[in-house]
């Protein structure tokens, strides 16, 4: 990235030591007993943990926050070490000096702390487009994945027809004009994203309306705009097929991927499997806790477990 592009993500992704102290002694360390923060070279992540035994990772999908993850970790931690944390520039993870948001130095960020904070072979359950993360961190570190479960993560080309849609006139393609557009927009579509990708108003709109709009007035960051411009790229990155079994969960109820070919996916891997759920949405694994725990454990094959 070039000098004027850290410029326009700076305005969508402000970081450095001294925002970073403010997320670590204010309201984003407060909300729950189980909120850590680590420090690493390129970002500090904001992140929770509870459980033992085997890891399993979740990504918080922006504009959802930790907030939203009690009863998962609740339930996870009967079976897992299960964490969840939040991407540099989304929620409150903040981004280094000189953060880097191209696709392979923004991904060895989350490398970074994989092996600081896990330290061993972890499945990665990861979100929409950050499941190109997970994929990527599976070849290029495969001594940190034993598997993957892919949600909402269509093939690259998939997830570019998506972004378009998401962006039909190229605003938050545009450097600084998409930027300052979605610093000024966030609480305003936040609503209307949830309204999209849960399929309606249902009874889980509300939730996760809330948490969003109250973490966003808190300064939660939601770096759409310099996802668009500088990681999920008309041009895809290298991608091979890991080797790692990978499932692929779907919720069906998702308006934002209704015209995506679900079945891309399980092009990504070597072995793949996949659910899918007509009654879910975009978060599945949040909507419908319990459901999601259990095809995991499945596909894990301890489902014959406690």
């Amino acid at each position: 990235m070039n000098a004027l592009q850290r410029l326009a993500v700076s305005l969508e992704m402000p970081g450095g030591p001294r925002v970073a102290r403010r997320q670590r002694e204010g309201w984003p360390a407060s909300t729950r007993e189980d909120v850590g923060f680590y420090q690493g070279a390129r970002a500090q992540i904001r992140y929770r943990e509870r459980g033992q035994g085997r890891p399993i990772v979740f990504v918080a999908d922006p504009p959802v926050t930790l907030e939203l993850y009690d009863e998962l970790l609740e339930l996870y931690a009967g079976h897992f070490r299960v964490v969840v944390f939040e991407l540099p520039g989304m929620g409150f993870s903040t981004p280094g000096a000189g953060y880097d948001l191209r696709f392979q130095p923004a991904n060895d960020g989350v490398a970074e702390f994989l092996q600081a904070v896990v330290g061993e072979p972890a499945v990665l359950a990861f979100s929409c487009v950050a499941g190109f993360i997970a994929v990527d961190l599976a070849n290029r570190y495969p001594q940190l994945v034993s598997h993957l479960v892919l949600i909402q993560t269509p093939s690259w080309s998939e997830a570019v027809r998506w972004k378009h849609s998401r962006d039909p006139k190229g605003v938050l393609g545009r450097p600084f004009i998409g930027q300052l557009v979605m610093n000024r927009m966030k609480r305003s579509r936040a609503p209307l994203w949830f309204q999209l990708a849960l399929g309606g108003r249902g009874g889980h709109y509300e939730p996760f309306c809330d948490c969003a709009q109250d973490s966003i007035r808190r300064g939660a960051g939601w770096a759409l705009a310099s996802a668009f411009q500088h990681y999920l790229t008309d041009q895809s990155p290298p991608l091979p097929l890991v080797r790692q079994p990978l499932l692929a969960l779907w919720g069906l109820r998702d308006q934002s991927h209704a015209p995506t070919d679900k079945s891309s996916t399980e092009r990504l891997a070597q072995r793949a499997e996949s659910e899918h759920y007509p009654d879910l949405g975009h978060f599945p694994e949040l909507e419908d806790p319990p459901r999601v725990l259990a095809r995991i454990r499945r596909f894990l094959g301890d489902d014959a477990g406690p």
